[in-house]
C-alpha cells in the first residue's frame, strides 16, 4: 500500500510547516526533513522550496499533492473492499451531486442495503466535476447527477426528470403563477445556486428557449448551496429556483410557498453516469433496483 514517506509528504504539503507536520505525525522535525529528502531523491524531483522559515511547494510538489488525493482515496477503497471480502460482503462506492445525492440516492442506498445486506455501499456527495474525476480514477463505481455531462468517456442512463419551480416566502407574491419574463422586466429578484450548477444552467437555458430577458446583475443573487438559496427565499429576498425534490420539508412547515411560471415548465434530467470498465453487473442491478423503487425514492419513505 502507500508508503510512509508519501503520507509524511501529504501532511507537510498541507500545513507547509515541517515542525507542525512533525507534531501532527508524532515524529521529530529532523526525521520529517530526512524522510522528505529521501522521497525527493527517490522521485528525482524537488518537492519543496525552502527560503529561511518559509516553505512552499514546487510545481512538482503541487502535482503530487493533488494526486495524493486520488491515491489515498483509492487505497481507502481497496482496504474497505478487502475488509468487506473478509466478512463475505461486496463493497461499492457511489457518488451524487447535491440534489440527486441528498434527495434520491440516500434513500435508494438505504433500501438497497436493506434488501441486500451482502453489499456495503458508500456515498460521496460533491460537485459533478470532482465526482467524475473519482469515477475516472476508479474511486467511484456509479454517479447520479442532475448536472449535464457531455463527456464521451462515460456512459449514462436516464433516471428521473426533475422539475424546477419558483419558491418564495408566503405572501411574497400576490399570485403563485406568474410570467418569469414580466417578473424580470419589473426588476424582481431571482435567487439561484452558483453559476455552473445544474439549476443555474437549466434557468439560463429556459431564458434562451423562451426568449426571456436576462436579469440585471442587481436582480440576481447566486449562492453556493441549496440551503443558502432556501434561507434567502424564506427571508423574502426574492424568488428562488429550486428542485421540488429539495423543498418538501419547507413546504410542509409553511416557510416556503411554491408557484409556477406561465411560460412553461422548467425541467432537468437526472442521470446515472458510469465507466464502461466498471462492474456492469452491479451497475445494472442497482439501476434496475432504483427504477423499480422510483416512487418510493421520490417520496423518500423510510
Amino acid at each position: 500500500m502507500i508508503g510512509r514517506n508519501l503520507k509524511i509528504f501529504r501532511t507537510a504539503a498541507t500545513v507547509l510547516n515541517f515542525t507542525e507536520a512533525a507534531e501532527l505525525l508524532g515524529m521529530s522535525q529532523p526525521n520529517v526533513t530526512q524522510q522528505l529528502a529521501k522521497l525527493e531523491r527517490e522521485l528525482d524531483v524537488l518537492l519543496f522550496r525552502r527560503d529561511g522559515r518559509t516553505v512552499e511547494l514546487t510545481a512538482a510538489g503541487r502535482v503530487l499533492l493533488e494526486e495524493c488525493g486520488h491515491l489515498f482515496a483509492l487505497e481507502e477503497g481497496i482496504l474497505r473492499k478487502l475488509r468487506c471480502a473478509e466478512r463475505g460482503r461486496r463493497a461499492y462506492s457511489l457518488g451524487g451531486t447535491v440534489t440527486a445525492g441528498s434527495f434520491l440516492l440516500v434513500g435508494m442506498i438505504a433500501l438497497f442495503q436493506r434488501e441486500h445486506p451482502e453489499f456495503s455501499l458508500r456515498l460521496k456527495i460533491d460537485r459533478q466535476e470532482r465526482l467524475l474525476e473519482m469515477l475516472s480514477a476508479g474511486e467511484l463505481d456509479l454517479v447520479l447527477s442532475e448536472d449535464p455531462c457531455v463527456s464521451p468517456y462515460f456512459l449514462s442512463e436516464r433516471y428521473h426528470l426533475d422539475r424546477l419551480l419558483p419558491f418564495f416566502a408566503p405572501g411574497y407574491l400576490k399570485e403563485p403563477s406568474f410570467p418569469l419574463g414580466e417578473h424580470i422586466r419589473r426588476g424582481g429578484r431571482v435567487l439561484l445556486s452558483e453559476f455552473g450548477s445544474g439549476t443555474n444552467l437549466a434557468f439560463r437555458r429556459f431564458l434562451r428557449e423562451h426568449r426571456l430577458p436576462e436579469p440585471e446583475a442587481s436582480q440576481l443573487t447566486e449562492a453556493s448551496s441549496t440551503d443558502a438559496v432556501k434561507q434567502l427565499a424564506q427571508a423574502g429576498m426574492g424568488v428562488a429556483l429550486l428542485s421540488e425534490l429539495a423543498t418538501e420539508n419547507e413546504l410542509k412547515a409553511g416557510v416556503l410557498a411554491a408557484g409556477r411560471f406561465l411560460e412553461g415548465e422548467m425541467t432537468r434530467p437526472i442521470d446515472f453516469l458510469f465507466a464502461a470498465s466498471g462492474d456492469q453487473g452491479f451497475i445494472g442491478d442497482f439501476i434496475r433496483f432504483c427504477r423499480r423503487h422510483k416512487g418510493i425514492s421520490l417520496r423518500r419513505e423510510p
